[in-house]
């Protein structure tokens, strides 16, 4: 079994499933989005957060780095992350806690003591877990353990996942969910390939299955520029979910937001990440999509259809 390493353990979200929930983000993704909102989960290995705002260059880090990884340049630090070894000595001596280590091992039991902290907000929001990522079925196995000790405590469970997977270990994990909330981020099988680096062809089957073994699916869709908002591209998907309109729990439009530029500086991919001029989209930026997905039988009705997610 492959064991994740915990990107975080975020408590009282609101817009991992419905109600109050905590959210158990597994550090580790099979696909590429370049547009990514959480850029270092898609690492399964453990990565060093680095926020030059807070750095006074003090040296601490040169001092205790055995690799040299971090040197002295003028008045600046440098932190060569090919030379990292990760092994968090810079992390602990850094007096400006401009250095923080991504990725930690915690147990199965502490992540379910944590998830019962707030079962009283559960109870009363009709809230849950959800586990996420990352993508929490690049480590199936260990989701569907987790996912049953979940259950077994009576809490509801929701899983966050593209569905770019083996159908087994939906299949396995389905037994435990209450929920999936899938990622549908395109119905163009070459962009799928060719940005992502996935299947679409996987994907669609996997959710038609789950759909076909009545599992409760929430659609997600990221408007992404660029990538998938077109006119063209909301006919796509609108036309294909319009299939299971009576079948779905709904479906959640995600536009895109810049929130995640910061973590691009912190995890040294600000050069890669394609999207640093790109500006947030706003409600009317997707409302092309909100007429065809009404058009295919979907409703702001009963949070059918929403913009942004479920909120609490």
């Amino acid at each position: 079994m492959k064991i994740p390493l915990i990107y975080n353990i975020q408590r009282y979200s609101l817009q991992d499933g419905p109600g109050f929930r905590t959210t158990i983000f597994l550090k580790g993704c099979p696909l590429r989005c370049p547009w990514c909102h959480n850029p270092d989960s898609q690492d399964p290995e453990k990565q060093i957060l680095l926020d030059m705002d807070k750095c006074t260059g003090c040296g601490a880090c040169i001092q205790v780095c055995s690799n040299g990884a971090c040197r002295q340049e003028g008045e600046s630090i440098i932190f060569e992350r090919s030379l990292c070894i990760k092994c968090g000595r810079c992390v602990e001596a850094c007096p400006a806690s401009a250095r923080e280590m991504c990725g930690k091992e915690i147990s199965k039991e502490e992540i379910v003591r944590e998830a019962q902290k707030d079962e009283m907000f559960y109870q009363s929001s009709n809230g849950g877990v959800t586990i996420g990522g990352g993508d929490p079925l690049y480590f199936p196995e260990y989701t569907v353990d987790l996912a049953e000790r979940l259950k077994n405590e009576m809490l509801h469970v929701a899983i966050d996942t593209a569905a770019f997977c083996k159908w087994s270990y939906l299949d396995e994990v389905r037994r435990f969910a209450d929920l999936f909330l899938i990622d549908l981020k395109t119905m163009d099988s070459d962009k799928y390939k060719n940005v992502i680096g996935g299947n679409l062809a996987v994907v669609q089957q996997n959710i038609e299955m789950l759909v076909d073994m009545g599992a409760s699916i929430r659609v997600r869709i990221p408007v992404i520029p660029g990538f998938n908002d077109t006119e063209a591209d909301f006919a796509a998907l609108s036309a294909y979910l319009g299939i299971f309109r009576n079948r779905l729990e709904g479906i959640d439009i995600l536009p895109f937001h810049s929130y995640a530029a910061k973590k691009y500086r912190l995890s040294g991919k600000w050069e890669q990440y394609l999207f640093r001029e790109t500006e947030s989209l706003q409600p009317e930026d997707v409302k092309g999509l909100v007429v065809c997905l009404k058009k295919a039988g979907f409703s702001s009705a009963n949070s059918r259809l929403t913009i942004g997610g479920l909120t609490g």
